[in-house]
């Protein structure tokens, strides 16, 4: 376990994936047991510090990752929008994660961290140690 990511032989992540839906889906579950007494705020706000921001913190690394391995935590994205919005298990959740939550689904929140590390670094924005790393296709051209 490096930096809280479970590396696997072959880095498909897939060993990684399953603890975190795991440990989110504990989570869903204990704020379920209270959810009646929190407005859709308060739901938001528990649900990003226990469960989105554990989908997001080191999502990098599993970029590239195939759809299979990645399937387990759009069913936590989508289990904690149907907990947030009173939603059955099986009522369609897509439009409601885009229009009322504006929630990237998880492989386009991969590509979206990538993108802005590579402008922060592009932008000198970013730590020292990843930009001197990065250089633009066309300076590397000349």
């Amino acid at each position: 376990m490096c930096l809280g990511v479970l590396l696997d032989s072959k880095l498909t992540y897939a060993p990684h994936i399953r603890q975190l839906s795991g440990n989110c889906f504990y989570h869903l579950r204990q704020l379920k047991t209270v959810r009646r007494s929190l407005t859709e705020d308060a739901a938001k706000s528990l649900v990003h510090a226990f469960v989105t921001s554990r989908i997001d913190y080191c999502n990098s690394v599993i970029y590239g990752a195939r759809a299979a391995h990645i399937q387990p935590l759009q069913n936590v994205l989508n289990a904690a929008a149907r907990l947030i919005l009173h939603k059955q298990k099986y009522n369609h959740i897509t439009s409601d994660i885009r229009d009322r939550l504006h929630w990237l689904p998880i492989q386009q929140r991969l590509e979206y961290k990538i993108g802005l590390l590579i402008f922060k670094c592009l932008h000198q924005t970013e730590q020292v140690y990843l930009t001197v790393m990065s250089d633009p296709v066309s300076a590397s051209a000349n």
